[in-house]
């Protein structure tokens, strides 16, 4: 990133009392609200993902149309023939659709004819419907289901790959934001002594006094290498910004900063600050996307279980019907006439098959409810450290704020009589670099806040919730 950008970035760091505070905010702006935004809509990742989503889709909504499916033409022709030279065919063509578990309709058109030998001619025109359903849960159906697992996983892992991603990169183009907006503060303030010395030196009161403007200019030099060495960082992080963003018109953009003012009401944090643990658990489990997969797989096992208890027998009822509109003998017209049927199958299954699926179904069940009270667990115990490290990294922000106000203080009456003679350089420069050192850990305790604040949203899923982002 060139100097002259760079400049114009940090130009535009102008402070504000926290971003929630903050209205009409230019959509020439990154913070964090934009940077997940433009995340979504330019990481290379995240649609890389999504496209592995959509393929995972399509390959479920296949494996489901060759179980359930519509036939647009079933054609059948027949010819029979014996040894008394008599002949019989018969056309149908019509239409089907199958169901999942395993019912299907059918309708068709045909035409029938017999000729030969001792008959008379016979020609039949007709209308045909077909139906079959199981009476209950089917054997059949739990078949399916078992094998339809296996593509759901597939389709579950896609989604929570995806999901994972959007919530992975955001949280690392965020990483970046939280860890730029204290350093580029550090920055702008080394600037400020760095000029605030160089004003020193040549102010009037210093006329004639030599060693004391060549300690200063040590300290100038000094101050110019750290100040190389926060540059080189900021500028980093916002390469790494924009790599995670996925975006080059990303350089355009000016970053918002935050400026932490705990004693104003709706300060940046303030929900996770006053918040109740357990309002943010439930908060965090709401958007966990593991536990909404490993809620559907439970709900399955569940299914295949009351399935296989049922799944003894195949029973399967028929029935049919048929309409000739027209029906001739020897070219006599028997039409319209009517039949209909009506038949069961009935299949009996293994015991031991059936019996197997069942302690299969509830050992996979106990398994996700295991896994699924583990990751809650896991999620309460973050969260309480999260919380407690908050509530520290605050108070660590106010602290250093009154030590850094009081260093002021004392710094501004040693430059003072460092100008009127009566303090010497090096008194006033130790002063001076408590100061400045002062300041840096200030806007570190702020970086380990905001930090904090970073790995809350991220276990919350607050990304999703202003996305507009089912978790699943």
């Amino acid at each position: 990133m060139t100097s002259r950008l760079f400049k114009l970035i940090v130009l535009n760091f102008v402070f504000v009392v926290g971003y929630s505070q903050t209205e009409n905010l230019t959509e020439q702006a990154l913070y964090p609200e934009t940077i997940m935004q433009l995340t979504l809509e330019n990481s290379a990742r995240i649609k890389a993902a999504k496209y592995k989503l959509e393929s995972a889709r399509y390959n479920f909504k296949l494996f489901e149309s060759e179980y359930s499916k519509f036939t647009p033409m079933n054609l059948s022709s027949s010819l029979e023939t014996n040894t008394n030279e008599e002949y019989e065919s018969e056309t149908t063509v019509g239409v089907q659709k199958e169901y999942f578990d395993g019912s299907s309709i059918g309708a068709s058109l045909g035409n029938s004819s017999l000729w030969g030998g001792e008959f008379s001619d016979e020609t039949t025109q007709f209308v045909k419907t077909e139906i079959q359903f199981p009476l209950f849960s089917s054997n059949r159906k739990l078949k399916r289901i078992i094998k339809r697992t296996f593509e759901e996983n597939e389709l579950y892992s896609a989604q929570l790959d995806y999901v994972n991603t959007i919530r992975n990169t955001i949280k690392n183009a965020l990483e970046m934001y939280y860890d730029y907006v204290p350093r580029a503060k550090i920055l702008e303030r080394m600037q400020q002594y760095k000029a605030d010395l160089i004003k020193l030196k040549n102010s009037p009161e210093l006329i004639g006094r030599t060693f004391e403007q060549q300690q200063l200019e040590d300290e100038i030099n000094a101050l110019t290498s750290r100040v190389q060495g926060w540059q080189v960082e900021v500028e980093s992080l916002l390469i790494e910004m924009k790599r995670w963003i996925g975006a080059d018109f990303v350089e355009l953009y000016a970053v918002k900063p935050i400026d932490l003012d705990f004693d104003q009401r709706g300060y940046y944090g303030e929900y996770y600050v006053t918040a109740s643990y357990n309002e943010i658990l439930q908060k965090a489990i709401q958007n966990d996307t593991e536990l909404k997969v490993l809620e559907l797989i439970r709900e399955n096992a569940l299914e295949k279980k009351k399935l296989a208890e049922k799944g003894k027998w195949d029973i399967f009822l028929s029935i049919d019907g048929r309409y000739n509109y027209l029906d001739k003998i020897n070219n006599i017209d028997y039409a319209p006439f009517y039949t209909a049927g009506t038949g069961i199958q009935i299949k009996r299954f293994d015991s031991a098959i059936i019996k197997n699926t069942i302690l299969k179904a509830q050992a996979d069940i106990l398994q996700v409810e295991m896994t699924m009270e583990d990751r809650q667990l896991e999620m309460a115990s973050e969260i309480t450290r999260k919380k407690a490290t908050l509530l520290t990294k605050k108070e660590q922000v106010i602290s250093s704020g009154r030590s850094l106000a009081s260093k002021q203080q004392i710094h501004d009456i040693k430059l003072a009589n460092f100008l009127k003679g009566t303090e010497t350089v090096d008194n006033y420069l130790q002063v001076f670099r408590a100061l400045v050192n002062t300041r840096v850990e200030s806007l570190q305790y702020e970086n380990r806040y905001l930090d904090t604040l970073r790995d809350f949203n991220y276990i919350c899923g607050e990304y999703f919730q202003f996305l507009g982002i089912e978790a699943y």
